[in-house]
């Protein structure tokens, strides 16, 4: 099984899955859409997470990030779209920034949890 970095904009691992504010990376982002997101940047963040290949598409840390990108720019049909496709892929390991570990499936149902 893989694992990805995931990186919580604003605090702790627990308060990510309580929020949508999830950053996630992974290999088919390039380090810069992560800033780009810290950073209020969606556009360009969503410019570069368009999946350059099929296994790009099915990347759960990108998927993760487009549902935080659409969620900040209150696109909440889009968002959920992309939360349901983590939960239809394989649950993967995401360790965060602070060295704690959480599943695809948890954070993506946390997040669907708290959409309007």
């Amino acid at each position: 099984m893989f694992k990805f970095s995931l990186k919580i904009a604003g605090g702790a691992a627990i308060a990510a899955l309580a929020s949508v504010a999830a950053v996630a990376s992974g290999p088919a982002e390039t380090p810069y859409a992560s800033t780009a997101i810290a950073s209020g940047q969606f556009n360009e963040a969503e410019r570069m997470l368009q999946p350059a290949s099929y296994a790009d598409a099915q990347d759960p840390a990108r998927l993760i990030n487009l549902a935080t990108i659409y969620l900040q720019a209150q696109r909440f049909d889009k968002a959920r779209a992309m939360l349901q496709q983590v939960n239809r892929l394989p649950d993967e390991a995401l360790v965060l920034a602070s060295g704690a570990s959480y599943n695809s499936h948890d954070i993506a149902k946390a997040m669907l949890h708290r959409l309007p």
